[in-house]
């Protein structure tokens, strides 16, 4: 479940909540030789009460979009700290979830492909 913190507050953040594993996660990411790390400039703090760091996200809906996110390696990461790009309009987030859809039918016609082609491969060597 996601939601979002009342637009009247000073920061606008995203709080994340997982209700089927405990664990929150960031989004995949990429790298950007030009939004990565720590900033020094930008005060904002994960639950953890350590400096967000900067990353852009490769992943469904946010692909592109760049977030300060918790930047604790192991054990309970807070995820989304603050995203620093606006949402997608709606004919950017269709094509987005189509280009997904596109990938993963692929993905899953190519693991098909190359069992049917272990299960031959297999039948010829007996």
């Amino acid at each position: 479940m996601v939601s979002w913190s009342d637009e009247t507050s000073e920061d606008s953040v995203l709080n994340i909540s997982s209700s089927y594993d405990g664990i929150i996660k960031l989004p995949a990411t990429m790298h950007d030789p030009y939004f990565n790390g720590t900033d020094a400039y930008v005060n904002v703090l994960c639950e953890h009460g350590e400096p967000a760091e900067r990353f852009v996200a490769f992943e469904g809906m946010h692909m592109g979009r760049r977030f300060l996110g918790c930047a604790k390696k192991e054990g309970i990461n807070c995820g989304v700290v603050q995203w620093i790009d606006f949402e997608w309009p709606d004919s950017m987030e269709k094509a987005l979830a189509k280009l997904w859809d596109m990938y993963e039918e692929i993905k899953s016609a190519r693991t098909n492909d190359n069992l049917k082609s272990s299960f031959a491969i297999h039948n010829l060597t007996e």
